[in-house]
């Protein structure tokens, strides 16, 4: 089972004992945990571990204070916070008990794509690191993940049943998605994005989206922006959470992807790749998966 990553703990105080208590459950892709950690005084630290994983903690007793991602917040019963796996944390803890669930970056974006469609650019995907009782949506999402954990320790407990499993699963992705403070909220829920793109990233912006099928470096780009190398990175960073030569890799996967889902007339998904500038198939294969979670195969397999 594999709902959380390593972490090295520090015991503060002659004597102290750490007793740690873990109930964990795992059906296809849901993963909840409680974990309670009964010792006042705790040093708590981890590195590094996976770029696509998050960890939400719903603190059910206890309190602490932590650093992660270049900021220093304190967290206490009531409240959660998300942990990415992508940054190393610390933590001084006292008696720290949480519901954890693991989620995944590329399944939430996944989500996020099938509910808006595939012509909406999608922003970087970040969460406010806190979460506390005022929060909206917050103490919703809270009741959900105790019902979740209940009804799969009671009556789903020797249950195998993968349609109900799916829809547990389903409604923590789009609550997750719709009531927790994150970059995706806003399309998700149908509202619209007042976010001002600086003119020169609409410039490269458009220019990527005209001359996707030709030859393409961060220097044409540039020079069709009108701006230098640094600001348009910037720019292209604030305006969709991505740079400018992954934002263009993106447009290509999606002109693949329309021409499998319509009519390859005739052509290998190679040949086609290649059209759209991916020579190595290995990474293509890869970036199209992780973009639109299945293969270039299975697209065709779909709509034929």
């Amino acid at each position: 089972m594999n709902l959380a990553s390593r972490h090295d703990f520090d015991i503060k105080g002659p004597n102290a004992e750490l007793n740690v208590r873990v109930a964990a459950v795992e059906s296809g892709d849901l993963g909840l945990m409680h974990v309670s950690l009964d010792v006042p005084r705790l040093s708590v630290t981890s590195s590094e571990q996976d770029p696509d994983g998050l960890l939400l903690y719903m603190v059910t007793s206890g309190s602490g204070i932590a650093q992660h991602c270049g900021e220093e917040f304190t967290f206490s019963s009531g409240q959660g916070f998300m942990r990415d796996l992508a940054e190393p944390i610390s933590a001084q803890e006292d008696n720290f008990g949480a519901f954890v669930l693991r989620l995944s970056k590329e399944k939430l974006k996944n989500y996020a794509r099938s509910v808006v469609g595939e012509d909406i650019e999608l922003p970087g995907l970040e969460f406010d690191p806190v979460m506390v009782s005022t929060t909206p949506g917050w103490n919703i999402f809270r009741s959900t993940v105790h019902y979740v954990a209940e009804t799969l320790d009671g009556p789903l407990h020797e249950m195998q049943n993968p349609i109900v499993t799916t829809q547990m699963n389903d409604i923590l992705t789009a609550q997750c998605l719709s009531l927790l403070p994150n970059s995706y909220q806003d399309i998700i829920n149908g509202r619209s994005i007042a976010a001002v793109v600086p003119y020169y990233v609409k410039r490269a912006r458009d220019y990527i989206h005209a001359h996707a099928d030709k030859k393409l470096g961060l220097a044409d780009i540039s020079a069709a922006a009108g701006c230098g190398y640094r600001g348009l990175q910037k720019g292209f960073m604030d305006a969709f959470g991505t740079t400018p030569m992954a934002y263009l890799r993106t447009v290509r996967l999606k002109r693949v992807r329309a021409i499998l889902k319509s009519e390859p007339y005739g052509k290998t998904v190679s040949e086609i790749a290649q059209k759209w500038g991916f020579t190595h198939m290995g990474r293509f294969a890869q970036d199209y998966y992780r973009e639109f979670g299945e293969l270039p195969s299975e697209t065709i397999r779909k709509h034929t």
